[in-house]
């Protein structure tokens, strides 16, 4: 089952007609994969902030100042040296989804400045692994 973690959205996540800004997304969905790490044990592999090397969003419904959002977040695809990561966010308050897309990024070694690329952690993966359900359409 994906992973899911409920924010609220609060004032300085929004513009001056209260609806939360664009970039404001991307801000729930990594705290998100934050919580998602700190749950399963393995927060010091975020610690290392993997490079992000794509990301899509389609924006559906607005957040609201004082709405309640809900992250979810599951596995798209696990490469050798990167992962490709899911994510819907919805409106709780409402009932509506607000945007969904998918992010995908590098596990590197950050050695003197320098990243390369290396294969991502079993530990990792396995935990990805386990945001899936094979009986999901997702």
């Amino acid at each position: 089952m994906p992973f899911r973690v409920k924010y609220y959205v609060y004032w300085t996540d929004t513009d001056a007609a209260g609806i939360a800004h664009f970039t404001s997304f991307l801000r729930l969905i990594e705290h998100a994969e934050e919580d998602f790490y700190r749950e399963n044990g393995i927060l010091h592999y975020h610690s290392i902030a993997p490079p992000r090397r794509e990301l899509f969003i389609t924006y559906t419904a607005p957040l609201r100042r004082g709405d309640v959002a809900i992250v979810e977040l599951w596995l798209d695809e696990a490469r050798t040296r990167a992962i490709r990561y899911r994510f819907r966010v919805i409106n709780e308050t409402t009932g509506k989804n607000a945007a969904e897309g998918y992010l995908v990024f590098t596990c590197v070694n950050n050695e003197n400045g320098e990243l390369r690329a290396i294969p991502c952690p079993e530990e990792l993966i396995n935990a990805w692994k386990r945001t899936l359900d094979s009986t999901s359409t997702q």
